[in-house]
This record gives structure tokens, sequence and C-alpha cells, in this order.
């Protein structure tokens, strides 16, 4: 994978991330890289079904009753090398760098895989609530499209400005949290073409939608944070060394 340098992100670009929780960085690959990431991703999922290890995080239904399905690639970076060089390309790390500084940890690398027509929501929370970290505005993800994500797919939805307090949540049947009362009159939905990515702050509140359309929505979420910091209790704080690496710089812990 080539490592092409990116420009850097501008005063204006990191105030609007201070600002607003999140910044949407354009396009950084090529389309042929686009291509080798879906095609490792699409191996990823093959693989997770021959070992019928491919598990269904956010069961639901739609209006006409047909269940809906959201697949997840956890430790992507561990089930294909792509994903590992990923992880460590200077095209994320830098700006990432830039917004929470030097000392990079990996906290998680996903796929999240919804499919054509039952692609199912995932609601309203903050990846801080999960991850709880020992600092402040110490978490960026870098969310990263390898197919179009529309309002119609299942894009990224946002509250702006809301990043600045952990929100109440409430355990959901499926697994995990939801927000409690979000105010979604401020959400704004984030479209990306394939190759696309975008960054938001650990506690920006963010959801996605079923995904109605005719082709698959494959998005990969890579989590970072400050690796002078350390997870506090989260479902984080167990896990083994090769699920979270320091990816730049060294480790305070």
């Amino acid at each position: 994978m080539p490592m092409q340098r990116t420009d850097p992100l501008g005063p204006d670009q990191i105030d609007d991330f201070r600002t607003r929780g999140y910044l949407v960085g354009g396009r950084v690959f090529s389309r042929d890289e686009v291509a080798a990431f879906a095609a490792a991703y699409d191996a990823c999922l093959d693989d997770l079904r021959r070992r019928d290890h491919l598990k269904n995080i956010r069961q639901g239904r739609l209006e006409d009753g047909t269940q809906t399905r959201v697949y997840q690639i956890r430790c992507a970076h561990l089930a294909h090398p792509l994903f590992d060089r990923l992880i460590r390309d200077s095209r994320i790390l830098d700006p990432v760098e830039q917004l929470i500084g030097p000392n990079l940890r990996l906290i998680l690398c996903q796929g999240l895989h919804k499919p054509p027509q039952t692609g199912g929501a995932i609601d309203w929370h903050q990846d801080d609530y999960y991850f709880r970290i020992s600092k402040e505005n110490a978490v960026v993800s870098c969310w990263m499209a390898f197919d179009d994500a529309t309002t119609e797919s299942g894009c990224m939805w946002v509250l702006p400005g809301a990043h600045t307090q952990l929100w109440p949540h409430q355990s959901i049947q499926a697994g995990g949290y939801q927000m409690s009362d979000p105010d979604e009159s401020r959400a704004m939905p984030i479209e990306l073409t394939a190759g696309e990515i975008m960054f938001h702050h650990g506690s920006t509140p963010h959801r996605t939608l079923p995904n109605t359309t005719d082709r698959p929505r494959r998005a990969l979420a890579i989590h970072y944070m400050d690796a002078t910091a350390r997870a506090l209790g989260g479902n984080r704080e167990d896990e083994p060394p090769e699920n979270m690496p320091v990816v730049r710089g060294v480790t305070g812990c």
C-alpha cells in the first residue's frame, strides 16, 4: 500500500473539530486501494461465515417484520494484513496526531457491515461511554466507507457540538448501550463516497440507520486513543496487547 502524505490539518479544521466534534477528511485513498480494502473486507466476512463466527450485533426488525442485521469484523487488523497496515497509515495517523497528540494506541478496529435491504440500525451512542479512557479529549475515531454511504444505505449521523460531556445511556437487549434521550433536532447526516473518511471525537453522539438499498454498506471504524492514557474499567480494559497496539510514539503505561 503506498504511504502517501496528506496535507496537514489547518487551524480552522482543528478548531472546527474542537467545536463540532467531527471533521470530514475527504478522499485520501485511491480507487484501487478502496477496491483492495473492500475485497479484504469481504474475505474477512467469508472467513467468519465459514467458521460460523459471523455475529449479528444489532438484531432488529423493519416495519414489515423483516429481521435486520449488522455484522461485525472485530479486531479487523488481526483478521487481514491489509487492515493491519491501514491502522498505521500516515494518511490517517497524521491528522489523528494533530487532534490528540503524538502517542497513539489503537483502541479497536472494527468492520461494521450492513447487508443490502436488511442492514440494521445502530442507535445514538458515544464511544467514550464504552471505552472509559483516563484522560479527556483522548479518543478520536476514523470512520471509512468502502461503499458510498448515504442516508438510504446507513451513513453516519452526528449531533454537532454535543461532545462536551457523557450523556445518560441505557442498556439494550442486543448488547451495548444507547443514549437515553438524544436531541435529534440537531442530527446531521454525514454522507461519504467510497474511499472518503471522517473523524469524530470520542464523545460525539452518533448513529447509523438501516440500509434500505440494493447494495452493501461496508465501513471500517478505527478508534484511537492517546497512548499515555489508559482504560478505566470500560470494555477495553482487559484486552490483550495485540488487540490494542501502539501505532505511533510511546506509551505512558
